[in-house]
């Protein structure tokens, strides 16, 4: 555990890395929330309170005409802890987006404990980006090809509902971008932010994989084990290449319904919405949880996430 003069030493670095990307990146450079940084800067100078919030920014670096976002969430004792990061971009396919946030998710992994990284991470991007900025490119019609076929063959819908648990969920870039994917692929269910964070997503099963792996991109992604027409699958291994660098993130419950003629129908969800229910230290009530997923017809899934029987009875009137 990381002593008050640690922490502070951790954050003052953070703090200078900042400003010295803000000189250089002057309009480029969004802090997500300022009040985290002011927080920051009051901690440094009186350190007798509760650790700030990770500090979060973008920087929209240009490369050749084009504009790569790269996403970047810091932990209280980053530089000694590794920062999260994700790059993104429209001009980037599926593949390649996934592919190069697997690549620098393995260069910051060779960074140095206790320097800060994140110039030489946008330095590596310099160099780097261009080469899948090319195969996307390039890929466009070969995409575009395979759709008409897929549109020209009629293969049958399979519903699925992930259930995804996380060490926690504070990050404002992930939730923004996983709300976002929802929207862009017809998704349904939940984010619960906090700590524990859990993300439920249900809808075909194509649109719930590419969710998944533009939340984490692993070589065993497909790996899924199916017996029967609906099954209930728990993986409890932890992913090992992240795409947005989450401190522990995995499915917990994966549900399957082959030959569906009617997706709508078996959505537990009508939206895709983010849900909280803190306590006063920034941990979510299960009991609140467990009533959510009662009213969702979702309680089965607690036990499968947390390991434990969920009891919740309603009060009559």
């Amino acid at each position: 555990m990381s002593t008050l003069e640690e922490v502070t030493e951790n954050l003052t670095a953070q703090v200078n890395e900042l400003q010295a990307l803000q000189s250089v990146y002057p309009t480029e450079l969004t802090v997500a929330d300022h009040g985290v940084l002011a927080d920051i800067n009051g901690y440094i100078e009186c350190p007798d309170r509760d650790p700030p919030r990770w500090l979060e920014y973008a920087i929209a670096i240009p490369l050749n005409g084009e504009l790569i976002e790269l996403m970047v969430s810091l932990p209280t004792n980053y530089p000694q802890e590794q920062p999260e990061v994700y790059v993104r971009s429209s001009q980037f396919d599926r593949t390649q987006q996934c592919l190069l946030n697997k690549e620098l998710s393995t260069i910051v992994k060779a960074q140095e404990a206790g320097e800060p990284c994140i110039y030489t991470l946008i330095s590596w991007l310099q160099d780097n980006v261009e080469t899948y900025l090319k195969a996307s490119a390039s890929g466009q019609t070969i995409k575009c090809n395979d759709a008409d076929k897929s549109n020209s063959t009629n293969q049958a819908v399979v519903f699925s509902r992930y259930w995804i648990y996380s060490h926690h969920i504070y990050s404002k870039f992930k939730r923004r971008d996983v709300a976002n994917l929802t929207k862009e692929n017809s998704i349904t269910g939940f984010c619960l932010a906090g700590k524990p964070g859990i993300i439920c997503i249900e809808g075909t099963l194509e649109d719930c994989d590419y969710c998944w792996l533009k939340v984490t991109f692993t070589g065993d992604f497909f790996q899924w084990f199916f017996s029967t027409s609906h099954i209930f699958v728990s993986l409890f291994r932890d992913l090992q290449i992240k795409a947005m660098n989450w401190h522990r993130i995995l499915i917990k419950l994966l549900e399957k319904e082959e030959d569906c003629n009617n997706v709508d129908g078996l959505r537990k969800f009508t939206d895709f919405q983010e849900v909280s229910f803190p306590t006063t230290e920034r941990h979510n009530d299960m009991g609140q949880l467990l009533k959510y997923l009662t009213e969702h017809d979702c309680q089965h899934a607690f036990k499968e996430l947390f390991g434990i029987e969920g009891k919740f009875s309603k009060l009559s009137d």
